[in-house]
């Protein structure tokens, strides 16, 4: 999977949605299993990518799999609870663990 940010330079509200977004990854222990790249929409460069991805507003958090869009924030990062059902994490636990079965007792 892969996590793309569009920025801007002196955009405050950037920086805090790639911190956010991070501290999750790194708390949940799964950060070293994604790539991440970044646009800069104070660039050309970023504008273009902007501009082909149809991002229109700062700052704006993507999540991908396989080339293909899975979740996408716009002008805020996504919650805990967002990010954790985009990522499939508690699916992921769900199937390791079992799901959960009726009650068992007689």
């Amino acid at each position: 999977m892969k996590i793309v940010y569009f920025v801007k330079d002196g955009c405050d509200a950037c920086k805090k949605a790639r911190e956010k977004v991070e501290f999750f990854l790194g708390r949940w222990g799964v950060g070293e299993g994604f790539d991440r790249e970044s646009f800069n929409l104070s660039t050309v460069d970023g504008l273009v990518e902007a501009a082909m991805r149809e991002v229109h507003d700062i700052p704006t958090v993507v999540l991908e799999q396989e080339g293909a869009e899975v979740a996408r924030w716009i002008r805020r990062p996504p919650t805990s609870a967002e990010l954790h059902a985009a990522l499939g994490l508690e699916t992921a636990l769900q199937d390791a663990v079992g799901a959960p079965q009726g009650d068992s007792h007689p």
